[in-house]
């Protein structure tokens, strides 16, 4: 499939409840706590560094429609997915030479969205990990459309 415009994934943010200018800063301390205290619970602690946070300031809370059969989903909202998910993500963090932070999650398959302290994004699925784009239009229009990538070919 063809990537998206920048105007068109514009138009699919602004459909999904997103503004320019937006920003959920009173909401930022609860929604990065849950994730936070959930992976330290697990022994491998998350950090919401710059990146994430300003992600997760603009875009938390947002739902956008992923088309296809099944239907699908994608949630912009720090999310712990499964045991072990700090495990996995500690590993894929380990590989990438990157932290990373969960901010999102699609719906069907459970699988994690990640940021990295350069704003690339990744995904972790239950087939492994894929790499989305290198900033948040790259990741929005593969969310969207796809193809996703593997990620191997970003491991250090």
């Amino acid at each position: 499939m063809l990537r998206m415009t920048a105007d068109e994934v514009a138009a699919a943010l602004t459909d999904a409840g997103w503004s320019r200018g937006r920003d959920i800063g009173a909401e930022l301390p609860e929604l990065l706590r849950v994730v936070t205290e959930r992976f330290a619970d697990e022994g491998h602690p998350v950090q919401p560094f710059e990146a994430a946070q300003d992600f997760v300031r603009e875009f938390g809370g947002l739902r956008m429609v992923i088309a296809g059969t099944p239907p699908d989903a994608v949630g912009f909202t720090p999310h712990w997915i499964y045991e072990e998910s700090g495990e996995d993500v500690a590993e894929l963090a380990g590989k990438l030479g990157q932290r990373l932070f969960p901010v999102g999650y699609e719906e069907f398959d459970g699988a994690m969205v990640l940021i990295d302290e350069t704003g690339r994004f990744f995904l972790m699925h239950h087939t492994g990990p894929y790499f989305l784009g290198a900033n948040t239009d790259e990741a929005i229009s593969c969310l969207l459309r796809g193809p996703q990538q593997e990620a191997g070919k970003y491991f250090v």
